[in-house]
């Protein structure tokens, strides 16, 4: 924590205190009737492709609007979780852009490679974000936030079985303006970002530019690093232009540009639990319904950390280093930041006739990737014996060596005397190159609003490539008492071998690669349309919406090893597949009142097979897995009552079939760390979730949301010990899946003198979840189960601050205000003997002043 900054936050903390307190009494006046008379407002929401009212928007929705969104400090994905009801977001492993966004438990694939798709559909301005691995960055002036929850598998079609999350950017406006913020916060925080607006020029064109700059210091020390390259560090340039073009009073053309550039370092893999030899801790076989299913065993990396000689001498022991308390100070020596840039740019064509509005949308977006090094371990590099099988009676006792006949007396002496080979490496590390284009065009017909009857046409294009080259390097602990010197390999003298080895734990260094590339291209034609037989103000609304969608992919994997694949073996590792699926939905609501609308909803999803990757060829040549489709079924209430209370809930059934699954599998000598997908069959997901809030009177107000679901799988495969593919469901735990989601949230508002003062506090929940739930193939399964966690946040703002002709606003910010201490990531190694453990941000706070001309 830096003592400078530190005082700074809290002085200036304590002068917006100051000013406030004596003004409260002078400025209670001047509010009155203002929050009552505004209430809880219209929010005017775009998820059916036109501006409509969310309350009679006949979907689970829920709209962030800018003020909360810049109060709150949400500015990226990352931010969103918890904010609505089952909506639940976790950072990235390796990169500062990836996130696992999880709706109604159904979870973005944690595995970035390109191969699969997303369930949760990530847009920014209707443009489709493809890899989750670049869909979180920060965006310099958003206007709103869209959460749609459930199969959105019409309008936004692709790959929304979960749901979707829309970023909406401010447009240009007509006022010429220039708008600054600086900050400052703990961790050597440092943001300043600009935001420049033409107003109109010529009567026709706007323009808006913005440019944000934000820096920050690791939250974890790392001794064997600079302070900006401890883990949690991060550095960010981004800038936007966006513009809008009037053509007469009918044609509009708007065009964003945004490009971004993020390096830091990614979030601490602590080390929190180890392979032991147990097998009550580690049971090699589990029995379920009659039937035995063998279970993935960890290396003894325990047994190797015992006889490890040394870490840096900072450090401590190898052993020292497994924890499942959150640490502040570690070694972590391979870990180098990660550069992402991503540039993108969306032009938008919208005619408006008299009856019809023609709009046609084209996005193109690039991301490139570069990780110099990730310490997946938890430790710095480490010193230990090496598996050499011309070494492996190097140190053994000469009284156990005489009693080998084949052994001449020389060569007995000679190994007697040999030391053990050693190997100084990380259990764990990699580096990464990544790169994704895609191209998408959009044109949709939206009749317009007012008419009995609204309808919305539409074709939707979509072209994307990337390429991935992941060298790993890993150390395979290796029980050579068990694996070499057996009662199989040497009898009677298994015993005494076993009894003299010098080193029983050995690590052997593999060093190996994943590379391939991808291509896909996806077509779809979509329609929906609103019948309201008592015209747009009619009590009664049905809506029927379909899509057709055509994918079709291309994988090549060019290296999963030590050695770049042969032209004869490429064949194995190249792959096509085409898939298509129709998807749709069919809605009926009730406006029982001006205040509340009721509904019921049947929509059907699907999400594209695809390729994976970390797939094993040597045997089975490189196989697509499946399409997915879900059903689901939702019943919903939305009401408002006196413009003081807003409250709007649902229940949903939902039923996933050929759900993927992706299992790690044991890794074979010299290949990548590697894993399987299946589809696992049938998955019931099913829950409840209720939003709202309530002006209490001018200056309060309050908001909550609470979400529940439930997963139930129902057919999940795996083979037994005799090869036996059985249902095993009963004891799957479905992945970033929390139970529980929550917040509550209270706003007070007041003017002192002729500035107002805005102070909120904001309690968000998430229950503990799984995210490798699978017994058979996870042995780490329940050490890296995510923490519940509640986590309360604030913030003091003061506005309209005379700043000359300028005016100004003063914000004190706090998260995770109690420190809070809990497990947000994981990655379960499985057989090579370990699991690692990422856990949150802790207490951060700053002051940010904003400034507008």
């Amino acid at each position: 924590m830096h003592s400078r900054t530190t005082a700074a936050v809290w002085l200036a903390g304590a002068a917006i205190c100051g000013l406030a307190a004596p003004a409260f009494a002078q400025g209670a006046e001047q509010s009155v009737g203002d929050a009552a008379e505004q209430g809880v407002g219209e929010i005017v929401v775009t998820a059916q492709k036109r501006s409509e009212s969310l309350q009679r928007t006949p979907i689970a929705i829920s709209a962030i609007p800018a003020a909360q969104l810049d109060l709150q400090g949400i500015a990226e994905a990352k931010d969103l979780s918890a904010i609505a009801p089952n909506l639940s977001v976790v950072g990235a492993t390796t990169n500062a852009t990836a996130a696992v966004i999880s709706i109604r438990g159904i979870p973005t694939s944690a595995d970035e490679t390109q191969g699969y798709d997303s369930s949760i559909g990530v847009y920014v301005d209707g443009i489709y974000m493809a890899r989750s691995s670049a869909a979180t960055f920060e965006v310099a002036d958003i206007e709103r936030v869209e959460v749609l929850r459930g199969p959105q598998g019409t309008l936004f079609g692709r790959n929304t079985t979960g749901g979707a999350v829309n970023f909406i950017t401010r447009a240009p406006s007509s006022e010429a303006g220039l708008s600054l913020r600086a900050g400052i916060g703990n961790y050597d925080m440092r943001t300043a970002r600009a935001v420049f607006n033409t107003g109109t020029l010529a009567d026709s064109l706007r323009m808006s530019f913005s440019y944000l700059y934000k820096q920050r210091d690791g939250i974890v020390d790392n001794l064997l690093a600079a302070e900006n390259r401890d883990p949690g560090s991060s550095l960010i340039h981004s800038a936007r232009w966006s513009a809008q073009l009037d053509l007469g009073d009918r044609v509009k053309i708007t065009n964003i540009f945004d490009w971004t550039r993020v390096e830091g370092v990614a979030g601490y893999q602590q080390l929190s639990a180890v392979g032991n030899g147990n097998t009550t801790d580690f049971p090699s076989t589990l029995s379920l319904g009659g039937n035995v299913f063998p279970v993935v065993q960890p290396a003894n990396v325990l047994g190797y950390l015992n006889e490890a000689t040394s870490l840096d001498a900072r450090c401590g022991t190898p052993v020292s280093q497994i924890s499942t308390e959150r640490r502040t100070r570690v070694c972590n020596n391979s870990a180098q930041p990660s550069v992402d840039k991503l540039w993108g740019n969306m032009t938008r064509v919208e005619a408006d006739l008299d009856w019809l509005t023609i709009r046609s949308t084209t996005a193109a977006r690039w991301w490139r990737n570069h990780i110099a090094g990730s310490d997946l371990d938890g430790m710095g590099a480490i010193s230990g014996p090496a598996f050499s099988q011309a070494s492996l009676l190097n140190g053994m006792p000469l009284q156990v060596l005489d009693l080998i006949p084949t052994l001449s007396p020389a060569a007995r002496t000679a190994l007697a005397a040999a030391p053990v080979p050693t190997t100084t490496q990380d259990l764990f590390s990699t580096r990464n190159d990544r790169r994704q284009k895609q191209f998408s065009q959009e044109l949709e017909f939206v009749s317009n609003s007012g008419g009995a009857f609204e309808w919305v046409l539409g074709a939707f294009y979509f072209k994307e490539s990337g390429a991935e080259f992941n060298p790993q390097s890993y150390a395979f602990v290796i029980d050579t008492n068990a694996a070499v010197f057996n009662a199989g390999n040497f009898g009677a003298l298994a015993p005494l071998l076993q009894a003299g080895n010098p080193a029983r734990y050995r690590a052997l260094a593999v060093q190996s690669a994943l590379g391939y590339t991808s291509d896909s291209e996806s077509f779809a034609v979509y329609g929906q349309g609103t019948l309201r037989p008592g015209g747009p103000d009619g009590r009664l609304g049905i809506t029927l919406g379909l899509r057709y969608s055509w994918d079709s992919k291309d994988f090549q994997v060019y290296q999963n090893g030590a050695t770049p694949f042969t032209d004869a073996q490429l064949p194995n590792n190249t792959s096509s597949k085409k898939f298509s699926a129709p998807t749709g939905n069919l809605t009926v609501d009730y406006r029982a009142s001006d205040d509340v609308n009721l509904y019921a909803r049947v929509a059907r999803g699907y999400r594209s097979g695809g390729f994976n990757a970390r797939q094993n060829t040597s045997s089975i040549p490189l196989t697509p897995f499946n399409k997915e489709t879900i059903w689901s079924y939702e019943l919903g209430i939305k009401t408002q009552f006196n413009n003081r209370v807003r409250l709007n809930a649902a229940v949903f059934y939902n039923e996933y079939k050929d759900q993927l699954v992706t299992l790690p599998v044991p890794v074979g000598e010299g290949q990548s760390f590697g894993n399987i997908t299946v589809n696992a069959g049938k998955t019931r997901y099913y829950g409840a979730e209720i939003e709202g809030r309530f002006v209490v009177d001018d200056h309060l107000s309050l908001d909550a949301a609470a979400g529940y679901v439930k997963t139930d799988p129902r057919d999940f495969p795996a083979g037994d010990v005799n090869n036996v593919i059985r249902n095993v469901a009963s004891i799957q735990h479905l992945g970033y899946a929390p139970e529980f989601t929550g917040n509550v949230g209270a706003t007070y508002r007041r003017p002192i003198g002729s500035q107002d003062l805005t102070a909120r506090v904001g309690y968000n929940y998430t229950s503990s979840f799984w995210m490798f739930g699978n017994p058979l193939t996870a042995p780490f399964g329940r050490q890296t189960k995510g923490d519940a966690r509640g986590l309360l946040d604030a913030q003091i703002r003061l506005d309209r601050i005379a700043m000359g002709s300028a005016e100004a606003s003063l914000t004190l910010w706090g998260k995770n205000i109690t420190n809070k201490s809990y497990v947000v990531r994981a990655v379960d190694f499985g057989q090579l003997g370990f699991a690692t453990t990422i856990y949150g941000d802790p207490r951060t706070y700053g002051l940010t002043l904003d400034v507008k001309f």
